[in-house]
């Protein structure tokens, strides 16, 4: 079960748990990009930072999540999709697996996708930022406190000349809906 820090004020990303995307099951090669996520509970807000560490990354790499906030009642089959491309393509939706909507939301989502480097390299970054109220809108509810379960997972895929694709939890990328909820794993709120 991984972590999400419930937090005051703005995120200290480099001192929360990082979920470290490692899992390329279809990947012959070397070619397995490091990527991570990072995620923290606000009072006001629903944070998520995703990183891909790629030199040259092409245009067509993707870093993504899967959040579903209540899914004790459906098995997450409500849930966020985030995700965004190297050059700043957003797609940002509410999706409902149990009756096939999908709504986008992305007039409702903050983004900053940058780059930088570190002890680990270079790399390109997008951080999300989610209104609870938007979450509470869609679910009828926000309250979170520590111990309250989530479902979800990361992913890092490309679709082009060096195609790979990668999550946190396993994901069988021969599915149809390799990104749909069968491939979710547990979250939990915690005080870190």
């Amino acid at each position: 079960m991984f972590p999400i820090s419930m937090i005051t004020g703005d995120p200290l990303w480099n001192s929360l748990p990082a979920a470290k995307i490692i899992n390329y099951p279809l990947e012959k090669a070397d070619y397995k990009p490091y990527a991570q996520a990072r995620l923290c509970v606000s009072n006001d807000d629903f944070y998520i930072q995703l990183l891909a560490f790629e030199v040259e990354p092409e245009e067509k790499s993707v870093v993504g999540t899967a959040i579903a906030p209540f899914s004790e009642e459906d098995g997450g089959k409500r849930y966020f999709w985030l995700s965004t491309n190297r050059s700043g393509a957003l797609v940002c939706k509410f999706i409902d697996e149990t009756t096939g909507n999908e709504t986008d939301i992305s007039k409702n989502v903050s983004v900053r996708i940058f780059t930088g480097e570190d002890e680990q390299g270079v790399y390109w970054c997008t951080n999300f930022t989610l209104p609870l109220s938007l979450i509470e809108k869609l679910f009828g509810k926000s309250y979170l406190v520590p111990g309250h379960k989530m479902k979800g997972n990361f992913y890092k895929l490309c679709d082009g000349k060096r195609p790979h694709y990668g999550s946190f939890y396993p994901a069988d990328f021969t599915d149809v809906n390799p990104l749909g909820s069968r491939y979710f794993g547990d979250f939990e709120l915690s005080l870190y």
